[in-house]
């Protein structure tokens, strides 16, 4: 004899497509708003993008040496600088909130191959990975006297 045919299963229910507020659905939440639009492009900016800075910023190339909290000093590249601000690029991770000594190798503005060594220090507010390198934002908390105449004479060169 033949084997018996197995029971006829109920057809199966199609569930109905997902929405996108089916997650808010089961957590009784209500949906999301829509996101509000920048109303001009000043708006956009004042949500710490770069250019919502009270002072420009200048891009410039320069070599520099940061002292760690753990006493190792290890190169990075100036970035940018500001009046009251410095950006530099290394591949050490150094925490936000954290003050730190630098010497920058500044050149001079007059005499190509002549530069002139800047030290400081900085508090960093943000940091930024960038493929293999990190980007620092900081504050300048102390920078010598004639050191920080020969940025200003660099921001008021490079300003645009």
């Amino acid at each position: 004899p033949c084997p018996p045919y197995p029971p006829r299963r109920a057809k199966a229910r199609r569930l109905p497509s997902p929405t996108m507020n089916d997650p808010d659905d089961l957590f009784g939440l209500p949906p999301p708003a829509p996101a509000a639009a920048p109303a001009t492009k000043a708006a956009a900016k004042a949500d710490g993008a770069p250019d919502s800075r009270r002072e420009v910023r200048v891009l410039v190339k320069w070599a520099a040496r940061v002292l760690l909290p753990n006493g190792q000093v290890v190169p990075m590249r100036v970035r940018d600088i500001s009046e009251s601000g410095i950006g530099l690029v290394g591949e050490h991770s150094i925490p936000p909130h954290t003050t730190l000594r630098v010497a920058l190798s500044v050149p001079d503005v007059n005499t190509p191959g002549r530069f002139t060594t800047v030290t400081g220090s900085f508090r960093t507010a943000h940091v930024t990975v960038s493929g293999p390198d990190l980007l620092y934002g900081g504050t300048w908390l102390e920078i010598g006297e004639g050191g920080r105449e020969l940025v200003h004479r660099w921001l008021r060169k490079l300003r645009p």
